[in-house]
């Protein structure tokens, strides 16, 4: 069927309907398009400009380290201008606002350094070299004169765009740090200089301990060997005394018993200088022992030296009104004629035995008013009969007096020491032996409870100046002082062991202290002290007063010491 004349504009109308819809919506899509567009550039530009923004940020923070930490970084392509940050400008010495030229740079070499560098720098672009890295200390000047050490530190690529070498790198200024590098490498070798010498310093020392160790053995074995000698002269002197005061004791003991007999006017003048002589040679044997014991180089005796007699006018002893009852234990007989004979002079009864057993045997069972004990004995010594009898019951309290032939004050003081009450030296006289009963009776004597107390008048003084001057006239004049400062020492240790012991409540101390003061004040006439002595003095106090008694005594004895 054939379309009508109407239908081609119908046809067309149709086709323009469609044409109209196509274009609105190509216009809708296109300003659709448009819209993302747009949104799409402000996004990009926004980016951008952050990316700038950051970029900037970067750049600032680079170049602010690169300022605190002295560093500057460069950039060189063949062919191109050589670029560098601002940060190279103050290493330099210029205002960070400079363009530095490359020739400026280099002029600031230091004239040792500026061939090296350039040689240096020149092969590396070359691509001469180890590697592609190059490291460079050198020194530049800058214009205010100052000298100032950098580094650079480089490394050398080729771009792939153009294949020309591109050398890039830091700048750094090491100035400080080589100072202090090299201070350091100062003190490192200080350091080891150091150690050198305190290596050679310990062997030296070591050296030196081993000289030492050697020393110190032929020290001892030279101190042993001393020790032996001063331990067999002390044995000597310890013999020699005995063999030569025993027999003296005999001679002059029976010299003085002879003397009490009846004899002719020309017998007692013949006995009387024997006497004489006897004393003297005494006063001698006494000053030669004491010189080889002390090892004191002194003056031998005089000729006029005056030796005390032994005896003179000695008035008979008393105990609570009656003869006293002495033990002599004595071994040989010379001597015991010689002390028996002397206790009948001073009216006492005694019993003879001839050993310590004896004498330890004797005294348990019958009551002595006193014992003379004599040192050296068969079965039993005088020192371990003495430790017996204290350690016993009946006659621990019972005074002892050593009689010994030893000439050494420390041999005296351990028999005192083992209990006894005092030691009497030989050759013995009647005067020594009576004081020393007349002291053993009164420190023996119980105490009168009911007697009345001393007037202050009455009380004995300090010094007698009799028996002071007697004590220090055995000796001849050079050896006086030396007796009178060992009785210093003496009294102010004794005095001072009294005084401890006093504190302390320790009675044995005092005992000791008490006794040996005693012998030493009896033996130089220290009346007052003895005295004091005598008294039951236990309390701190007395130690006090004691210890003053002492000072005021040795001074009372000092004034008197140059009349002597």
């Amino acid at each position: 069927m054939n379309p009508t004349p109407a239908d081609p504009i119908a046809l067309l109308e149709r086709r323009l309907a469609r044409a109209e819809a196509a274009r609105r919506e190509a216009e809708t899509l296109l300003e659709r398009r448009s819209r993302e567009l747009d949104a799409r550039n402000r996004a990009l530009r926004q980016r951008e400009e952050e990316l700038i923004a950051r970029l900037d940020q970067g750049n600032r923070n680079l170049v602010l380290a690169q300022s605190v930490g002295g560093i500057a970084t460069f950039y060189r392509v063949a062919g191109e201008p050589f670029i560098a940050s601002a940060a190279l400008n103050p290493l330099f010495g210029h205002d960070a606002d400079m363009v530095l030229t490359l020739a400026e740079i280099v002029a600031a070499l230091h004239p040792l350094d500026r061939d090296r560098v350039a040689a240096l720098e020149n092969a590396f672009q070359d691509g001469q070299g180890e590697g592609d890295r190059l490291d460079l200390d050198f020194r530049i000047r800058r214009p205010d004169g100052a000298l100032r050490w950098l580094r650079t530190r480089q490394e050398r690529s080729v771009s792939t765009a153009s294949g020309r070498t591109v050398i890039s790198g830091t700048v750094q200024d090491i100035t400080e740090r080589r100072a202090i590098n090299r201070h350091a490498d100062a003190l490192r070798l200080v350091v080891q200089r150091n150690l050198v010498r305190l290596s050679r310093a310990e062997a030296a020392l070591a050296e030196r301990v081993v000289e030492l160790e050697a020393a110190a053995v032929a020290l001892a074995a030279s101190h042993d060997r001393t020790e032996a000698a001063h331990r067999a002269k002390s044995r000597f002197l310890a013999q020699m005394s005995h063999n030569i005061r025993t027999p003296m004791n005999g001679v002059i003991g029976m010299m003085a018993a002879l003397a009490r007999s009846d004899l002719g006017a020309a017998q007692a003048e013949q006995l009387a200088r024997a006497r004489r002589a006897g004393d003297e040679l005494r006063v001698l044997i006494d000053t030669i022992i004491e010189i080889a014991d002390a090892g004191i180089d002194a003056p031998p005796p005089v000729a006029d030296a005056k030796p005390v007699p032994q005896e003179a006018g000695i008035a008979p002893l008393l105990v609570a009104g009656r003869r006293p009852f002495i033990l002599v234990a004595e071994d040989i007989e010379t001597n015991q004629i010689v002390l028996t004979s002397m206790l009948d002079t001073l009216g006492c009864d005694h019993l003879v035995v001839g050993d310590g057993a004896a004498a330890v045997a004797a005294v348990a069972g019958v009551r002595f008013d006193a014992v003379l004990m004599d040192i050296q004995m068969p079965v039993m010594d005088g020192a371990e009969a003495t430790r017996r009898i204290r350690a016993g019951d009946v006659a621990a309290t019972v005074p002892i007096i050593g009689i010994t032939a030893q000439a050494i004050q420390s041999e005296r003081d351990a028999l005192v020491l083992a209990g006894m009450t005092h030691c009497l030296a030989k050759p013995i006289g009647v005067a020594a032996l009576a004081a020393a009963l007349a002291e053993a009776f009164a420190a023996a004597a119980p105490p009168q409870i009911d007697a009345a107390p001393p007037l202050i008048d009455a009380a004995p003084p300090l010094i007698d100046a009799e028996a002071f001057a007697a004590a220090l006239m055995v000796l001849p004049p050079a050896r006086r002082p030396l007796l009178f400062d060992q009785m210093v020492r003496d009294l102010d240790a004794l005095a001072m062991d009294f005084a401890h012991g006093a504190a302390a409540g320790d009675d044995e101390l005092m005992r000791r202290a008490r006794h040996s003061l005693k012998g030493v004040a009896g033996n130089f006439g220290a009346l007052a002290l003895g005295d004091f002595l005598d008294g039951n003095r236990r309390r701190a106090a007395d130690g006090d007063a004691l210890l003053a008694l002492v000072a005021d005594t040795i001074a009372a004895a000092r004034a008197l010491l140059g009349a002597v």
